[in-house]
């Protein structure tokens, strides 16, 4: 089981790595407001693998690409992450 600091640094490290396409300018966004901003991680309590961590930030982007047009960025990611 990961602790608090590894799962951190492994959502980190995923919202880091760039495919080259339009997700990297999501991913950024997801950054800058929990790196940046310092947004509470504590949603990272919820998810227990690193294939959850990054099943999770896909799930936002993708739903980030869908809906940025209807809500600001923030607020889907605020939504998504703290539901």
């Amino acid at each position: 089981m990961l602790n608090f600091e590894e799962k951190i640094e492994i959502f980190k490290t995923y919202l880091e790595e760039k495919n080259g396409n339009y997700t990297d300018i999501m991913k950024d966004e997801i950054y800058f407001c929990f790196f940046e901003n310092e947004w509470d991680l504590k949603f990272l309590n919820d998810l227990n693998s690193k294939e959850e961590i990054e099943k999770k930030i896909e799930f936002v982007t993708g739903k980030m690409i869908m809906k940025e047009n209807e809500d600001g960025l923030e607020n889907i990611i605020s939504y998504q992450f703290y539901g």
